[in-house]
């Protein structure tokens, strides 16, 4: 086995920056307490010991795309919003960036097991393959959630639009992840609320298809390690094909924005 904790989970961080990751952390395992059963980190690779969550952050132009070609004289008002939606958006800040995050997994689970740690990846949930199979998961769920991997990593927390708000990037990024025997050193919890909760609220009130539900209760001052709303899937993916809606409850949080729409 190689050297210290610190210099592999070092030598791990500096692979994952670069093969194109932005945001990096680790979660030790006993930070996925009260997991689904089958799906504890310890249970997907035995005697695993930390869960890898690395991020790649959306382009803010891109996600701001209803703004986009509003008076082009080729792309007419009857196609713009399904064009935009259904290609732009969807390929640059979607498939673009979860093909990319999957290359980066991968790496960093082979770069592991070549030192005698078995690790395991999880494919980004897009494409072909995966709208085959995710009808048979009870509400579309994943293998594994990279949200909470994301929020046990130190890397955000919860927000009300039921996704990782991110301190750099608020909502507007993408993760994945790696489980793995590694004995990894783990990144501090985040300590300070990102989500602006229901002083804000946009993202529910923003919420196209009125897919997002808030719980009855929850302590508006604490970090968010787990969701405090709920997102009616089957009622998002409908509503986004009729009212174009899609992204929209990222694109509206204020958290972590670099640039301004109007700018």
């Amino acid at each position: 086995m190689p050297g210290s904790s610190m210099v592999l989970t070092e030598e791990v961080r500096e692979l994952a920056l670069r093969e194109g990751a932005v945001l990096f952390g680790i979660a030790s395992v006993d930070r996925f307490q009260g997991a689904p059963r089958g799906h504890h980190p310890a249970e997907i690779v035995r005697g695993a010991r930390a869960v890898i969550t690395f991020a790649i952050p959306l382009v803010e132009q891109a996600a701001d795309w209803e703004e986009l070609f509003t008076d082009s004289e080729i792309v007419g008002p009857d196609i713009r919003k399904k064009i935009l939606q259904d290609y732009l958006y969807t390929e640059v800040n979607y498939n673009f960036i979860n093909a990319r995050l999957d290359q980066i997994a991968h790496r960093l689970a082979v770069f592991l097991q070549a030192r005698g740690y078995r690790s395991m990846l999880f494919p980004a949930t897009f494409g072909p393959a995966y709208r085959e199979y995710h009808d048979m998961m009870p509400g579309w769920m994943g293998l594994f959630s990279q949200r909470h991997a994301a929020v046990r990593a130190g890397l955000g927390e919860f927000g009300l639009n039921n996704v990782v708000v991110s301190p750099q990037y608020g909502p507007r990024v993408r993760f994945n992840s790696v489980i793995t025997q590694a004995p990894l050193t783990a990144s501090p919890l985040l300590q300070e609320k990102v989500c602006l909760g229901t002083d804000c609220g946009l993202c529910v009130e923003m919420c196209g298809g009125q897919a997002l539900s808030l719980m009855r209760s929850f302590d508006e001052c604490a970090v968010w390690l787990n969701p405090v709303s709920r997102t009616d899937m089957p009622l998002c993916r409908k509503m986004r094909r009729e009212v174009f809606c899609y992204g929209r409850c990222l694109q509206v949080c204020p958290v972590g924005r670099h640039t301004s729409p109007e700018a």
